[in-house]
């Protein structure tokens, strides 16, 4: 059989995106997971030397040793990470660390649905045991929010595009001291909770448990933002929005109503909101009803508009309609858009174009757009932003 993770990884994110655990077990389990809590400082210093999460290490703790002398587990336990080079795990998910308990145990008690190791306890593995398997403990650590890593197929990912230095602030690698910075090679994929643009051409990234690279429990990490890319996005990122007719458009000779934006003082919703351009403040604010609130919201507007009036002249200046450009907080929420979403800053839009359906358009600006922002799919709208680097994902819709 072909135990490499590339060959079983799909068989592991399966499994647990139907996993549940068995009838009977969860008071055990709870068990287990109180004296995994009650031990967690000794298994943060397996991680903190090893970058493997502290949760797998406890895991093993309990499977192996039924968490007797957490001293001398810490030990060995970090001898033989190190020695079987655990800690330079490329890809460092869920369905990941799955595999990688059967790795460890040597695949002895079967791999994928088959492993007792990982399964048991839960309804994927069909053979009755009395044991409480990897999965069952990491499903109700996950289902209690004790760990945020992201469900196989549900978060946000970052690719590492070539090889790099990932670091504590947004500065050079020569003038960060060697605990402030840390390689990771090219080809490595990590689960992420949230990113967004930083000084100096730096991308800041917030890596949840289970994604620790460095020495010093480290989670808030700035990498150049040409060396990687993000794939997917969060789980309830479903954004429901409809266009709506602007009041006043830009060929009327009424410039409709006032409104006063930071920045720039005031504007008309007819205008345009770059000289002799297509799109007007109307459809920016949705009528007025959005008033950005700061200096960053508008300039965010300014620097779409222009990508928006470049995707027109790409797709051969067939009208477009906007479903949704800026958003606050209330309305971005209510509309069922990212925590994080970059229309929270006025750089994102929301489009349809005129005769061209949002999978074509989708499909033809990919290449066009390469690196410089953040472009999905959904079968009903397509979603472009500017925020400085590759960015990719599919609503689901």
């Amino acid at each position: 059989m072909d135990f490499r993770l590339k060959t079983l990884l799909p068989d592991y994110e399966k499994a647990f995106l139907t996993c549940n655990l068995q009838k009977g077990k969860e008071a055990e389990i709870q068990q287990i997971t109180e004296k995994m809590k009650a031990l967690r400082q000794h298994y943060e210093t397996v991680e903190q030397a090893t970058g493997i999460p502290w949760w797998f290490a406890a895991v093993i703790h309990y499977s192996e040793w039924n968490f007797r002398k957490p001293n001398l587990f810490v030990k060995k336990v970090t001898e033989v990470l190190l020695a079987k080079e655990f800690h330079k795990a490329r890809t460092r998910t869920l369905g990941a660390y799955l595999w990688g308990f059967d790795l460890w145990d040597g695949f002895r008690h079967g791999a994928g649905e088959e492993s007792e190791w990982v399964w048991a306890g839960t309804t994927v593995l069909k053979t009755p045991s009395n044991r409480i398997g990897a999965a069952a403990i990491v499903y109700y650590l996950q289902s209690q929010k004790i760990i945020d890593i992201a469900k196989p197929g549900t978060g946000i990912k970052v690719k590492i595009l070539s090889d790099t230095v990932f670091k504590a602030r947004p500065d050079q690698s020569f003038r960060l001291k060697p605990e402030e910075k840390i390689t990771v090679k090219a080809g490595t994929h990590l689960e992420l909770i949230e990113d967004e643009p930083a000084d100096g051409g730096h991308v800041k990234i917030l890596l949840p448990d289970g994604v620790l690279l460095g020495q010093n429990n480290q989670s808030n990490w700035y990498v150049f933002k040409d060396h990687i890319a993000i794939e997917g996005s969060e789980p309830n990122n479903r954004p429901n929005e409809a266009a709506e007719e602007p009041e006043t458009k830009i060929t009327s000779p009424n410039q409709g109503r006032p409104i006063t934006v930071p920045k720039l003082g005031t504007v008309y919703l007819g205008n345009s909101i770059l000289e002799g351009g297509h799109f007007s403040w109307a459809e920016a604010t949705k009528n007025g009803a959005r008033i950005p609130v700061n200096n960053e919201v508008v300039e965010g507007i300014l620097r779409v508009a222009q990508v928006m009036e470049e995707v027109r002249d790409y797709l051969g200046g067939a009208p477009i309609t906007v479903n949704s450009w800026y958003r606050d907080p209330v309305t971005n929420r209510k509309v069922g858009g990212a925590t994080k979403s970059r229309h929270l800053v006025g750089d994102a839009v929301d489009f349809v174009v005129q005769g061209i359906s949002p999978p074509q358009v989708n499909r033809r600006l990919e290449s066009w757009w390469g690196s410089r922002g953040g472009l999905a799919s959904a079968s009903c709208f397509t979603h472009i932003d500017v925020r400085g680097y590759r960015a990719r994902w599919s609503y689901g819709f």
